[in-house]
């Protein structure tokens, strides 16, 4: 959304390209399938919005819409991405790769699908 590629639609269509490639490799399947299965292991089902009731502000829980569940899987996939990219020797094409490959895998220890199980348990225990 923000950040050092902000602008720079070339280079980040070279990334995808670059992070597609390498999860065809590491992977053998095809990796719209395995993305797909990404976002799908990344987009929070539920999450709190603020109400103000007679000057009290609490959380109540809702359900996401479908587009703001791909925009919101979207941007935890690049942000994880980027954090495990920033100041290391790992290219940003991998990153993407390996934070695609390990969402679709449902693994915990991704960023996004990590922050998707955060944002779930806040929310019901805000039911």
């Amino acid at each position: 959304s923000s950040g050092r590629n902000t602008g720079k639609k070339m280079g980040t269509y070279k990334i995808v390209r670059d992070a597609f490639e390498i999860i065809e490799r590491r992977s053998k399947k095809n990796p719209l399938q395995v993305l797909v299965s990404a976002v799908s292991n990344a987009s929070p089902r539920e999450e709190t919005t603020m109400l103000k009731y007679g000057g009290v502000s609490y959380h109540q829980s809702v359900d996401v819409s479908p587009k703001r569940r791909l925009d919101v899987a979207l941007r935890y996939l690049a942000v994880g991405a980027a954090k495990s990219a920033f100041k290391k020797k790992k290219s940003m094409a991998q990153a993407l790769a390996e934070e695609i490959i390990s969402a679709s895998k449902h693994d915990t220890k991704c960023y996004s699908v990590g922050r998707k199980d955060e944002i779930e348990r806040v929310a019901k225990a805000a039911r």
